[in-house]
């Protein structure tokens, strides 16, 4: 796969559910076969506690941004395991979409994008 760098943040309401999430950037990546997915990678929490699975999430997305890689679970290690392209692979054919149409097509009704959506009324006991 191959990636290209996006970070979305909504400050207000990021600041409003400190606690309630986890922070991630969203690349947005391509697969050989042209399937275009968005990758979410967790990002060093505060508290400091970082997980050989993120951390190896995120140097495998740093690498895509360069060359083709491929992301291995490996269980045993307790990480993935990232592998380079050995030969000459073309680069990847990006569709025509702005990152926020990818977004909508991706979460759809799924996106808290208002301090009174409804996730956020259950989050604090008010329905």
């Amino acid at each position: 796969m191959k990636v290209g760098v996006v970070v979305v943040t909504h400050g207000q309401l990021a600041a409003e559910l400190a606690g309630e999430t986890i922070s991630k950037t969203i690349y947005t990546a391509i697969n050989r076969q042209r399937t275009l997915f968005l990758w979410p990678v967790t990002l060093p929490p505060p508290d400091g506690r970082d997980l050989a699975w993120w951390r190896s999430e995120r140097d495998a997305a740093e690498l895509a941004m360069g060359q083709w890689v491929r992301v291995k679970a490996n269980l045993s290690l307790g990480a993935n395991e990232i592998a380079t392209a050995r030969g000459v692979v073309p680069d990847p054919e990006w569709p025509n979409l702005s990152f926020q149409e990818m977004i909508r097509i991706a979460f759809r009704t799924l996106i808290i994008d208002r301090p009174d959506h409804p996730v956020i009324k259950r989050l604090r006991g008010l329905e």
